[in-house]
């Protein structure tokens, strides 16, 4: 599998709204103010790292929740990122922290505690051990 996002930023003053293409779709990343002088248009790279966290995060329970036909209603997740001082979590600089909420009346521990397992998708898989970055410039 190979996936391709197209970035373009130019160099308008007070401006750092990037265009993203994604297949058909298209939409826009921004950094917010006060650190860079831009105009938060549009969320800001770490929303998108965390939306897309959380929503294989969702997927990805729905998914398991479906094959093995526990009884759930809605499946819910707060995605958190906080920057930290190394010796709080371990010599890492920063943590994401994942709040998931499952409801269904009829859910047992056990389904709960196995679809959480479920939540334990590629994007986690993909952030969780690290990817390495290939950079280059282009021909």
């Amino acid at each position: 599998m190979t996936k391709t996002v197209t970035a373009s930023l130019g160099m308008e003053p007070g401006s750092l709204a990037t265009d993203l293409a994604v297949r058909h779709h298209r939409f826009g990343v921004d950094e917010a103010p006060p650190r860079y002088d831009s105009t938060d248009a549009h969320p800001d790279p770490y929303d998108y790292i965390l939306a897309g966290l959380a929503a294989c995060t969702l997927i990805s329970i729905r998914l398991s929740a479906e094959a093995k036909g526990y009884p759930l209603v809605r499946a819910e997740v707060d995605v958190t990122f906080e920057r930290c001082a190394p010796e709080e979590t371990g010599g890492q600089p920063d943590r994401i922290t994942r709040i998931i909420k499952l409801h269904g009346d009829e859910l047992t521990d056990l389904d709960r505690l196995k679809l959480i397992r479920a939540a334990d998708c590629a994007g986690y898989k993909s952030i969780s051990t690290g990817i390495p970055i290939t950079t280059r410039a282009a021909d």
